[in-house]
């Protein structure tokens, strides 16, 4: 899988965001816009069907008077009354004088004679009624709840069977409760369909039609769909009806949403082609800005580059305040304190090493010394002075442990055996004017030191600490733990050191060739390598004694704080 540098996933988050943003304001402008189309299609279908159900109610309503006018008649009342085959054509005459332009038919059904006197458009006439017939007539003249809403079927005592809106009106004997006959008003359902549908309005774009109030449809284009129930509309058609308030039909028109929003569609077609041409011209500049926000952060990864290589003298170029400038301005910094890191760490190398050498200074090492001493302690042995070979034997121990290549740390047991035999030629060369004492816990003698530490401060106390013109001097070493902290005491009897004298000496400025270099290496040593966790403090008065005392951590290990 090929993998992006930053610039090009820059570059084509912006152009998917710009791609997505058009999308979706496309989207929501073709929304928008077919929701606007679509209601105002609705209300201007919606006044054009209230218009036609206005119509359709005043036809309907012309109907329902006639038939009411008919049915009270006193001349239809006597003509029915006296019916015979003189007064049938009379009775015809009065029927046709109502008819209006609106109303096809009137029929006038003598139940009793079961005879049908039809005045229709073309003919005046009167005819027997067949059983399909009486079956018809029985059932437009049962009663219904709403009297004002009109019966919809085909009419079956016309030749050619044609779909109707009929009201039917009894008349009743005047001796009786009984209907003597019923006036039928017939409305055409061609009529109504030219008059209300397509007499008024345009909807040429759409399917109208006239549904009873029990969902068939009475009226409509499509011939073949007259008296079956309405088809359920989909998501794809947009329904608009009235419903007409005296008769309670319902007028229909469904639409489909693609002819309305056919030319809106066609314009959000062309809104993502420039879309998707705009977003493609701007990847030229695009590119230019992202280079140019590119480029402080190549700078920077170019000189992480070469400070990874070891260069740290480089240093990233700040462009400006932004937050890609104030993260160079902090990785110069940050290469800045690591080279003063490293020459700190090689200053404090430096330091150690020279701290080591003047350790060092206080040995006589070479090899060939104590070769050459060992051979004296024979000869002395030969002539019988044991206590010359004592003072050989020490010197050429202390020799050898200071020649040997140990390292920097030693344990405190061999660092305490090197103070023996130095004391130990030191007793000699001063006649024994003074003793040595060493309360060494073993539970610290495993403990590991820096080496040479304990005998420059032996040899500061005998030569400027005991009076060393008197025989009681006496010089005391101990070496104690707690938990955590490792104790070396070096304490004498002597005069003491006067606060003057004990600034010097832990300044480290020289009062003889003997003094100061020692201590300060000790001090110096102590804070390389153990920092503020490395102390050397001395505690005195005058003709007091004084002593010195060494506090550092416990380390079991020779390793643990070399430098």
């Amino acid at each position: 899988m090929m993998k992006l540098r930053l610039q090009e996933k820059i570059v084509c988050s912006i152009l998917l965001v710009s791609m997505v943003v058009s999308v979706i304001l496309s989207v929501v402008f073709y929304t928008n816009s077919v929701n606007v189309i679509e209601e105002n299609y609705v209300s201007s279908v919606t006044d054009k069907l209230t218009v036609c159900a206005g119509m359709f109610d005043d036809i309907m309503k012309e109907a329902y008077y006639t038939a009411v006018n008919v049915s009270s008649d006193e001349r239809v009342q006597r003509l029915i009354e006296s019916y015979d085959e003189d007064s049938e054509s009379a009775l015809l005459d009065v029927l046709d004088s109502y008819r209006g332009s609106e109303i096809n038919s009137i029929y006038c059904y003598l139940a009793e004679k079961e005879l049908l006197l039809k005045a229709t458009k073309s003919e005046l006439v009167a005819q027997s009624c067949s059983e399909e017939d009486l079956a018809w007539l029985e059932q437009v003249t049962a009663e219904q709840e709403n009297p004002l809403c009109p019966k919809y079927g085909t009419d079956e005592t016309e030749l050619l069977k044609k779909q109707s809106f009929l009201y039917t009106k009894p008349i009743f004997n005047a001796d009786s409760d009984e209907a003597a006959a019923y006036i039928v008003v017939n409305v055409d359902e061609r009529d109504i369909f030219f008059d209300c549908l397509q007499g008024y309005g345009d909807f040429s774009d759409s399917s109208s039609y006239i549904t009873t109030p029990d969902g068939r449809i009475a009226s409509g284009t499509n011939l073949k769909q007259l008296g079956q129930t309405a088809p359920e509309p989909d998501e794809h058609v947009l329904i608009t009806s009235v419903t007409a308030s005296l008769s309670e039909y319902q007028l229909t028109s469904i639409a489909d949403r693609s002819v309305i929003t056919g030319d809106i569609a066609s314009t959000r077609n062309k809104i993502f082609f420039l879309a998707l041409i705009f977003n493609l011209l701007a990847i030229v500049p695009i590119l230019i800005l992202v280079r140019r926000m590119m480029r402080p952060i190549k700078n920077l990864t170019e000189t992480m580059a070469q400070v990874g290589q070891g260069d740290l003298s480089v240093r990233a170029e700040v462009y400006s305040d932004d937050e890609i400038s104030r993260l160079s301005q902090g990785f110069n910094n940050m290469i800045q304190q690591v080279e003063d890191l490293i020459d700190e760490l090689v200053t404090e190398k430096l330091l150690k090493k020279e701290a080591e050498i003047e350790a060092l200074r206080y040995q006589i090492t070479p090899h060939f010394m104590y070769n050459t001493l060992n051979s004296i302690k024979y000869a002395a042995i030969l002539q019988n002075s044991s206590e010359i070979a004592d003072q050989l034997e020490a010197f050429i121990e202390l020799l050898q442990m200071s020649a040997s290549d140990r390292g920097a740390f030693i344990t405190v047991q061999q660092e305490i055996r090197m103070v023996q035999n130095y004391v130990k030629l030191q007793m000699f060369r001063y006649a024994n004017s003074f003793t040595v004492s060493f309360d060494v816990l073993p539970e610290v003698e495993d403990c590991y030191i820096p080496g040479l530490l304990i005998q420059p401060l032996v040899e500061n106390a005998i030569l400027h600490g005991i009076d060393l013109k008197r025989s009681d001097g006496h010089i005391t070493v101990r070496v104690f733990r707690d938990d955590r902290w490792l104790a070396i005491k070096v304490e004498d009897n002597g005069r003491g050191i006067t606060a003057q004298d004990l600034a010097l000496l832990m300044s480290g400025e020289r009062r003889s060739k003997f003094s100061g270099i020692g201590v300060r290496n000790v001090r110096e040593r102590l804070n390389l390598y153990y920092g503020e966790k490395g102390k050397l403090e001395f505690y005195s008065g005058e003709s007091k004694g004084a002593s010195a005392v060494i506090t550092l951590p416990i380390s079991h290990d020779a390793e643990e704080y070399t430098i």
